[in-house]
């Protein structure tokens, strides 16, 4: 590149990297400050306690607890959420009539918000109306009780995968749409079966964007709060607690105040650590040779 483009671009390029210092990375820094104090957030002057609010990590059975709920909706949710995914690639690339009227259907649970889903999934799971139960009975199996202690971490990971999926087919089905008909069709006439062409036709021609889209649920999995903490309704249960719910609890409380804020902003670092751990040994798993159309 050489100095005149160079002098053409870095004028686009200062006011948002000023906006991404200011409002990311200067917060961020902030924070793993503050990881290091004991501070509620109301006083002028910070405790400076080092490595503390780490070393207490490791021995707090409600972060591990909610550490296991962020892995159970991070390795769990997303084998369901990418096999259910494929397979709408799979069906979608055979050349399925109505192709965009099925992507809005699959895509619809994510233009609504989050919190609304919640409180629509709750309801479905009642023990006295819901609709699942409803079911139950009618066939002669007694209600089950979705929302309770034991159970309720796994119901909100099948609301979970129901609401994702559709992003993530979509992303998939992008890739495929770049891929030229004429090897869909090369590979029919040589006789392979749809299986076939899926695994190796269309997935290795959208394995970059595949590897994107795991990436993606990696990072939106862990950060997951807004759904998670609205199904738990007013008070959620400690049983059904993320990391990021448990972080936010530390800070904030819920109708009793906590305001740890020194203590929650180590656990905030510790999900950092996580998404950089995750995003690295994706990126390593995933490095494969990437074909050119």
């Amino acid at each position: 590149m050489n100095n005149e483009k160079k002098k053409l671009i870095i004028p686009y390029l200062i006011p948002a990297m000023a906006l991404y210092l200011v409002f990311f990375i200067g917060p961020a820094l902030y924070g793993l400050w503050i990881s290091f104090h004991d501070w509620s957030g109301f006083t002028k002057d910070m405790d400076f306690v080092g490595l503390k609010n780490y070393l207490n990590i490791f021995e707090d059975p409600i972060y591990w607890q909610s550490f296991k709920n962020m892995m159970l909706i991070l390795l769990v949710g997303g084998i369901f959420v990418f096999f259910i995914a494929l397979l709408f690639t799979s069906l979608m690339s055979q050349g399925v009539t109505a192709k965009k009227a099925i992507r809005a259907i699959i895509f619809f649970p994510n233009i609504i918000a989050p919190i609304a889903l919640a409180i629509v999934w709750n309801y479905l799971y009642r023990y006295d109306i819901g609709f699942f139960n409803s079911v139950l009975k009618i066939v002669g199996i007694d209600p089950v009780n979705w929302t309770s202690p034991n159970n309720i971490m796994m119901s909100a990971v099948i609301s979970i995968v129901w609401y994702s999926t559709g992003f993530y087919a979509i992303i998939l089905l992008g890739g495929v749409d770049k891929i030229p008909n004429t090897y869909f069709e090369a590979a029919r006439i040589e006789g392979a079966s749809t299986f076939k062409i899926f695994t190796k036709v269309t997935l290795p021609l959208i394995w970059d964007v595949f590897s994107i889209a795991v990436i993606l649920w990696g990072i939106n999995a862990i950060r997951l709060f807004d759904f998670l903490f609205a199904f738990g309704g007013p008070e959620p249960p400690s049983r059904m607690w993320n990391t990021a719910m448990y972080q936010y609890i530390l800070g904030f409380g819920q109708r009793t105040p906590i305001y740890q804020l020194g203590y929650s902003s180590a656990v905030a670092v510790s999900m950092v650590v996580v998404v950089l751990i995750f995003v690295i040994t994706g990126r390593k798993l995933f490095k494969r040779e990437v074909y050119e159309l």
